[in-house]
């Protein structure tokens, strides 16, 4: 309820005039979408790089020629410790894969790095160029010469393994997980302690998975709730399973781990707060391997003194409601978001898994210019991250963000995990499927941020809704949805629609208690005062520790000068959770009443 009176307010908000804008950042804006145009084309062309010219036979060897390029583009993840297979760290080691390193760059499968070159530029790009392959394929065809020893660089360094240096706090899994050899795929999250007493702002973070071969990806999340600390607690083993569990990523940042991500210090001005008492929360997903693998990782943290000067905002592109039959080649999924706000573009991040193959997103200005923000040809579920603009893309308020994802469910995609193909859904598990394009948005004005936040949330109650639908339509009896369909329902104040959604959850499961909570709101929001407290009676029949369901109830016997009834149902309310201030508030008012009345 108060959700959607939020959401109703930022649009009366974002209806009223606004102050003119100085006609500089229009005129940038356009500036910088001309720029791209000529890359773009809708998507249809890209730079061409020219073709290689070969070098004089036998000049090429691997320290003069060779080496620079394996020690900058490779030797990131092919050494140990790191997620490559194999080191890559001197003459021997390269000659030894020289045929499949000269085979993996000319497919550009190697260097793991999935945009297209022409679509945006982004930092830290680990594309090889033309002439970068043809020497490899020409120094393989020649015999790989190692040449003399005075040409051969020397190979970069990092600081006790950690690449962006030596960390301010390294903190680490207090207990080690032992991830079973065979099954499906394990979300799980591991609490992390911080030891700090303080206000920090951290600038960066390093993920060090400690066993790479099962780490598909990982976030960073934080928990200033202590309720996962509660959750894993209550798990035999370390941590605790899911991934809609407590805390969030903060202030949109991408804090995340893939295999070849490159750990970035974030940009000037949008450090995040740690706060004391907070704990880290590494949600991973786990890929069972064939046999029985311990993990235990650790995360590096680097602090500034400078408190954040701005805040970012996350805006996901995406469906729930995928549904891709068995065998089609080509079944496309699109979303789109028009900016209520001037925004810079600081970061994309794509996710899907097994079948999607070609990704696109782009902006579609207001005077119809469109901008490529990303182009991924071809997409490989096992190097996926996050990708940072060099120069933030400037987009104006009524910009159109749009987001265009492909799948190929055939046995024409060699990727696909299904024998036969099957009908996909949206899914957890690595055989499931996703769609989320995420951007990361500064606003020009940071005054605006609420705006932008309040006008997303609308979308993603469409979304959230879209979704339910989705799953209903695949299975009535989906008692989960039936119960999200009546809130979504309820909020927009369509009764009759949200109850026969409840009913007909509870009709497949006769023993859910929420069903029969969210009709007693309704009822008590509607006056109909003896449906809605036979409707809490029979929650609390179901489920004695709906301590909610005891609040209200308290409330209505208040209400009716029941102060025995209502003390019964508060104190309840306050066992069951001790944080309920209005049931604490209640009680004491309650007292005061009795003892005014000369009672105990």
């Amino acid at each position: 309820m108060n959700k959607s009176r939020k959401v109703e307010s930022s649009r009366v908000k974002a209806s009223r005039p606004r102050p003119g804008r100085p006609r500089w950042w229009l005129v940038l804006v356009l500036l910088a979408a001309g720029l791209g145009v000529f890359a773009w084309m809708h998507f249809g062309k890209s730079t061409v790089e020219k073709k290689y010219v070969p070098r004089p036979p036998g000049l090429l060897t691997f320290n003069k020629n060779i080496a620079p390029i394996v020690f900058s583009q490779c030797i990131g993840c092919h050494r140990a410790g790191q997620s490559g297979p194999f080191t890559l760290l001197n003459f021997a080691e390269v000659k030894k894969h020289m045929k499949e390193i000269a085979e993996v760059t000319t497919r550009r499968f190697m260097p793991p790095w999935l945009p297209e070159h022409g679509f945006g530029e982004f930092i830290g790009e680990r594309r090889l160029s033309v002439n970068q392959i043809g020497m490899i394929q020409q120094w393989v065809a020649e015999g790989a010469v190692e040449g003399a020893a005075a040409d051969l660089p020397a190979i970069p360094q990092w600081p006790d393994g950690w690449q962006l240096g030596p960390p301010d706090l390294v903190v680490t899994m207090p207990q080690a997980y032992t991830l079973a050899a065979e099954g499906r795929d394990v979300y799980r999250n591991f609490v992390v302690p911080i030891p700090t007493t303080g206000t920090r702002y951290v600038r960066g973070i390093e993920f060090h998975p400690g066993n790479a071969k099962i780490v598909h990806h990982a976030f960073v999340k934080i928990d200033r709730t202590a309720q996962s600390r509660l959750l894993d607690k209550q798990d035999v083993e370390p941590g605790f399973p899911g991934m809609s569990g407590p805390g969030e990523i903060p202030n949109g940042h991408f804090l995340g781990w893939q295999p070849g991500r490159m750990p970035a210090m974030g940009r000037e001005g949008l450090a995040w707060r740690l706060e004391p008492g907070t704990d880290l929360v590494l949600q991973m997903h786990l890929n069972p391997s064939g046999k029985p693998e311990t993990i235990q990782s650790s995360l590096g943290l680097y602090f500034t003194d400078q408190p954040p000067t701005n805040t970012c905002f996350k805006v996901p592109l995406t469906s729930w409601a995928i549904n891709i039959p068995a065998g089609e080649t080509n079944h496309v999924i699109e979303d789109s978001y028009v900016l209520p706000v001037d925004v810079a573009v600081l970061a994309v991040l794509p996710h899907a898994h097994y079948l999607a193959k070609e990704m696109k997103g782009w902006a579609t200005l207001p005077d119809g210019t469109e901008q490529p923000l990303l182009y991924i040809k071809q997409w490989d579920f096992n190097w996926q991250g996050d990708y940072r603009y060099v120069t933030p893309p400037l987009l104006p308020k009524g910009t159109i963000l749009s987001m265009r994802f492909t799948y190929d469910n055939s046995t024409n995609n060699a990727r696909n995990p299904n024998h036969p193909p099957r009908r996909i859904l949206h899914g957890l598990q690595s055989q499931d499927e996703m769609c989320e394009l995420s951007f990361q948005l500064l606003p020009r004005n940071p005054g605006e941020l609420a705006l932008l936040e309040n006008d997303f949330e609308a979308k993603k109650d469409k979304i959230l809704f879209a979704y339910q639908e989705h799953l209903v339509r695949v299975d009535p009896n989906d008692d989960q949805a039936r119960i999200h369909l009546g809130l979504h329902h309820y909020s927009a104040g369509r009764f009759s629609e949200a109850a026969r959604h409840w009913r007909a959850a509870i009709q497949v499961k006769p023993a859910l208690d929420t069903p029969h909570y969210y009709l007693g709101l309704m009822f008590r929001r509607q006056n109909n005062l003896l449906e809605a407290q036979l409707e809490f009676a029979t929650t609390l029949q179901l489920n004695p520790a709906n301590a909610k369901a005891h609040g209200n109830l308290g409330l209505m016997y208040l209400e009716q000068g029941n102060l025995d009834q209502a003390r019964f149902h508060f104190e309840n309310a306050l066992r069951l959770n001790p944080d309920d201030t209005l049931a604490a508030e209640q009680l004491k008012a309650i007292r005061m009443a009795r003892k005014s009345q000369g009672e105990n």
